[in-house]
């Protein structure tokens, strides 16, 4: 009895989907069930623990059993962007067996200086037709990576703008009518000058105080009434002279 290598084949078999950091299969579940010749899906989440799927990125996929023996190789997937998949057992590849699993190995995180890998539950695959000692070479060849889904592993950061804010000053009083303002305030209108704020004169204290008389070629004297601005009436000299001399007497007798 070859108990040593028993005992690795146990340990592999018993740890194998628990060393799955990072990568969390929810499918294939343990004790699931695919057909050979039949697409059967895989499935994953980030388990939160690292590395995690951004880190992982591009992995290398295979259908495996026992001590990590290769049974299919599957296309490499980059597990940061997808979480599905679909594969096809090759039925010529192994036997019926409850012993399957799936393992992911990333090209670029490591993990205590190998590169990661992830190991799903085991579950079964029925309608097969191969053995395990006879492997099947065709179905064993590695697949190249694509360039369209080479994958850093590098976050890299994008700004998103959250609303916009205005940093623009509200409008300065204008001077001209700060300035306006400040002159109707100390500004003595005229008589002959129109108001800033209105359409209408400024009347005149004293309407006939700016009309003159003025002398007729008679010698008469003309003075504007106050009710007429165009006529005139004439005053002659002596009925001036008398008026006057009264006017005289009166404040001398005042």
């Amino acid at each position: 009895m070859h108990l040593p290598a028993t005992l690795a084949t146990l340990s592999v078999l018993v740890f194998a989907p628990f060393v799955s950091a990072g990568v969390y299969f929810i499918q294939p579940q343990s004790g699931s069930t695919c057909t050979g010749g039949t697409p059967c899906r895989l499935e994953w989440l980030d388990d939160g623990i690292a590395p995690l799927l951004n880190a992982v990125g591009v992995v290398r996929a295979g259908l495996f059993t026992g001590e990590q023996q290769l049974v299919q190789t599957l296309q490499p997937v980059d597990v940061a962007s997808l979480h599905s998949v679909e594969f096809t057992p090759i039925a010529q590849a192994g036997p019926n067996s409850n012993s399957y699993y799936i393992a992911f190995t990333s090209t670029t995180a490591k993990e205590n200086g190998t590169d990661y890998t992830a190991f799903s539950p085991f579950f079964v695959l029925k309608g097969m037709s191969g053995d395990f000692s006879s492997p099947l070479a065709s179905a064993t060849t590695a697949f190249s990576i694509p360039k369209s889904i080479t994958h850093t592993g590098t976050i890299i950061p994008t700004t998103i703008t959250v609303g916009t804010v205005d940093t623009s000053l509200p409008p300065m009083p204008s001077p001209s009518t700060t300035s306006s303002s400040s002159s109707s305030n100390t500004q003595t209108p005229s008589s002959s000058s129109t108001s800033r704020f209105t359409t209408s004169s400024v009347p005149s204290s004293s309407p006939a105080a700016s009309v003159s008389p003025s002398v007729t070629e008679s010698g008469a004297v003309t003075t504007p009434s106050p009710s007429s601005a165009g006529a005139s009436r004439p005053v002659s000299l002596p009925a001036l002279a008398v008026l006057s001399l009264c006017a005289l007497v009166f404040t001398s007798v005042s």
